[in-house]
């Protein structure tokens, strides 16, 4: 059951920590699977199943975010685990990522780390009503997003609503402010610094967190060119180390979801 992050990135689930009884899931990455990677809510529900009966878990998050519904089902899963469940906010948090980071009994976060919130987005053709359809899919998306928000905080969700809308889309919170708003229990030393990436997607990045990105040769993405709701695909029909290959994941890597 034991796996290792590669790179300081990815998921794997850790339950053989020397010292410590607790397992450890680490959510290192993108929410959602696709070609390059990702974490998808079925593994992680089946790998936790297969824990059988724990006292406690610890779960570590450093993602920017990713597939909205993929990530309501790990906050869910997260949240009717029997055991009691400490999230660990090590690097980022952001978009769908910080709805995870609440699915705890109690989170606490690192110094230097950071929590974004922001509404879904997408990228959609289509005739006039199929571009409803999705409107009307994003508006409750959002809704869902921000009433879970609200009961986990005690705040109201209009607030929360509020506090993107004047945050220019993108509300970025430190540490102490993630505590402030309810976000996290308390403000912890890190043990080390973790590596941030997948922020190139994103439009207001601190610039303390930008300077920590490992993908800052990425270009920013053009709204609304990141989609949140149904991950992008790409067929597999070219040797992986073609040039197209590399540039269908330059492409995957800007479309990944940034929910």
């Amino acid at each position: 059951m034991t796996t290792t992050l590669k790179d300081g990135k990815g998921y794997a689930l850790d339950t053989s920590a020397e010292g410590s009884p607790t397992p450890t899931l680490h959510l290192y990455d993108v929410i959602g699977e696709d070609l390059i990677g990702g974490i998808a809510a079925h593994r992680v529900v089946e790998d936790l199943g297969a824990l059988g009966t724990i006292d406690a878990l610890d779960v570590r998050v450093n993602s920017p975010g990713g597939d909205v519904f993929e990530g309501i089902a790990l906050y869910n899963a997260l949240s009717r685990f029997p055991a009691k469940v400490t999230v660990h906010i090590d690097g980022i948090a952001a978009s769908i990522a910080s709805l995870i980071a609440l699915a705890g009994d109690r989170t606490v976060i690192a110094e230097n780390a950071m929590v974004m919130v922001h509404r879904p987005w997408t990228a959609v053709l289509g005739d006039a009503e199929q571009l409803r359809h999705h409107a009307d899919a994003l508006d409750k998306a959002w809704s869902a997003m921000l009433a879970t928000y609200s009961r986990r905080t005690g705040r109201r969700a209009e607030t929360f609503a509020q506090r993107v809308v004047k945050a220019g889309g993108e509300w970025w919170l430190t540490a102490e402010e993630a505590v402030a708003e309810g976000f996290a229990d308390a403000v912890v030393r890190p043990e080390k610094q973790a590596q941030v990436f997948g922020l190139s997607r994103f439009h207001r990045v601190p610039e303390r967190l930008a300077a920590r990105a490992t993908d800052n040769a990425v270009p920013p993405a053009a709204h609304p060119a990141v989609l949140e709701i149904a991950a992008p695909r790409v067929v597999r029909d070219a040797p992986s180390g073609s040039a197209a290959a590399a540039a269908r994941r330059r492409v995957v890597e800007v479309l990944r979801l940034g929910g």
